[in-house]
């Protein structure tokens, strides 16, 4: 089966990148280029990216890793974790209402957020990432779909090949300004409650992120230098999350309470 070509890359972007704009839903990728491959939907996510930073100026500013958990992996096909790219308009401040108008289909997760202080290039260890971190602090993960979750006509769900085409699901983030320092904090025994709208819905400890959140940087450093790239000095990057995404109704209060690390609160207006 040939792969998808140059030709079918860009009108895949032009078609994802219309939905985002218009906040519409499109066909899964997968069901209409069965011959999409990992490997190409992330040539497809990086020159979305380019895309976008040469069309509207955007910058990128890190990454955000997803499918971290087994139980997610096993949700979408995958046998790994992906990843997506994230621009400077995705980051969003705790105080200000977030517009339901910028998503199709918003959803929420807790995450931890490592600002790095400088270059990691993969393969590393995880002494190596831990030295190469500036801070860490929670984070809320605002992803989206530009696609539908299922197809009825092919009888395809959503995989990891449509996440990855459709830029890891990557829409938007809040991170919280407590600050915690490499090495002072047991991250794998860090937990989050989210509340929505006063009620208490779901809860997670951060061992669901590789055994220990600070290895999805290890992860991620690793899949970047197989396309040539690493994690550089000023990056942010996402851990994934320790929940199932979320869903956000326009009106929706969120609490995300960290417990000894603090609470986000948001509203979608």
């Amino acid at each position: 089966m040939a792969m998808l070509d140059l030709a079918g890359r860009q009108a895949l972007i032009a078609e994802l990148d219309a939905a985002r704009r218009t906040r519409s839903s499109v066909a899964l990728p997968r069901a209409r280029h069965p011959e999409l491959t990992l490997e190409t939907a992330y040539a497809v996510q990086q020159d979305w990216v380019a895309a976008r930073i040469a069309g509207e100026g955007r910058r990128a500013i890190g990454y955000k890793v997803a499918l971290t958990t087994r139980g997610l992996q096993r949700a979408f096909g995958a046998d790994q974790p992906v990843f997506g790219v994230l621009l400077d308009d995705m980051e969003f401040d705790e105080a200000t209402p977030i517009p339901m108008d910028r998503f199709v289909a918003p959803k929420v997760e807790m995450e931890l957020c490592f600002r790095m202080a400088k270059r990691l290039a993969g393969p590393c260890s995880e002494a190596d990432a831990i030295a190469a971190i500036d801070w860490i602090a929670p984070a809320i993960e605002i992803l989206d779909s530009r696609t539908v979750m299922f197809d009825p006509a092919s009888g395809q769900a959503r995989s990891a090949i449509d996440i990855v085409a459709d830029a890891g699901g990557a829409a938007g983030f809040v991170v919280s300004p407590l600050r915690m320092t490499p090495g002072d904090t047991d991250l794998s025994r860090i937990g989050a409650v989210l509340y929505h709208n006063g009620e208490a819905e779901d809860s997670g400890l951060f061992p669901l992120v590789f055994g220990r959140p600070e290895r999805a940087l290890t992860w991620l450093a690793g899949a970047l230098a197989e396309q040539g790239r690493a994690i550089e000095a000023g990056d942010m990057v996402l851990s994934g999350s320790v929940i199932k995404p979320y869903p956000v109704a326009r009106g929706d209060r969120f609490e995300f309470d960290y417990g000894p690390h603090g609470t986000i609160a948001l509203r979608f207006e």
